[in-house]
């Protein structure tokens, strides 16, 4: 019993913080009136893919940065990047493992996967700014 009304409280706080992006872009997205939880699942897909351009566009701005005569540094880059993916897929699927066979599944985990993809993108920005001083 306990374990539902943590998961609940979860719940209905990860949706809280997903809304409040939505209000401030209004006509922005598809995440307009959530009222249904196939809406709601299609808001947090549209939130990841968001959140994945974004990483890809400031991935291949670092890459071009990295682009030189050696390019060990964008081999390094490039590894990395694909460790973190499986990293970033693993965690998601175990933090959405829990709701398994529920309708709410693939709002948690496509919302840990913007979450995560949105934390990623800032490392990355953080390494083009220190590339471009």
């Amino acid at each position: 019993m306990k374990r539902i009304i943590v998961s609940l409280i979860f719940v209905t706080s990860s949706l809280a913080v997903v809304a409040l992006p939505q209000k401030k872009e209004a006509g922005k997205s598809s995440c307009q009136g959530t009222g249904t939880q196939a809406e709601a699942n299609a808001c947090a897909r549209f939130q990841y893919t968001q959140a994945d351009v974004e990483m890809n566009r400031v991935y291949e701005q670092l890459m071009s940065e990295l682009a030189g005569d050696d390019d060990k540094n964008q081999q390094k880059l490039r590894q990395a990047q694909l460790l973190w993916l499986q990293y970033r897929d693993a965690n998601c699927e175990s933090e959405a493992s829990i709701y398994e066979g529920g309708s709410i599944r693939p709002a948690i985990y496509n919302q840990c996967l913007a979450s995560v993809t949105r934390e990623r993108t800032g490392r990355l920005r953080a390494f083009l700014g220190a590339m471009r001083q």
